[in-house]
């Protein structure tokens, strides 16, 4: 399984002191012939995930943008989704989110 960063960390200032982060990046796991096209996104104390994967759009919230995106990989197979959060190339959105 692979990770392509589509698109860097950016930080969105809003009319409070908090910024928004926004991550985009694609997984790609034998079980998904089409990869997931994953976004992240911060609104003040929660996280947003839309994954889409083989054309639909599958969407998870969560306090963090990693329970954000178990909530989005939810109705795919067990396996596939504990593939998909172990990968280790996860690292790079996580520190981009991190900065």
């Amino acid at each position: 399984m692979t990770l392509e960063l589509a698109q860097g960390a950016r930080m969105l200032r809003g009319m409070s002191s908090r910024a928004t982060v926004d991550v985009q990046f694609r997984l790609s796991a034998p079980a998904l012939p089409g990869g997931a096209e994953v976004r992240l996104r911060s609104f003040g104390e929660r996280w947003v995930a839309v994954a889409r994967i083989d054309g639909m759009s599958r969407s998870g919230v969560g306090i963090g943008p990693r329970q954000a995106l178990s909530a989005s990989l939810a109705d795919l197979p067990t396996s596939t989704t504990t593939v998909l959060l172990a990968d280790l190339a996860l690292l790079h959105p996580s520190v981009e989110i991190a900065r």
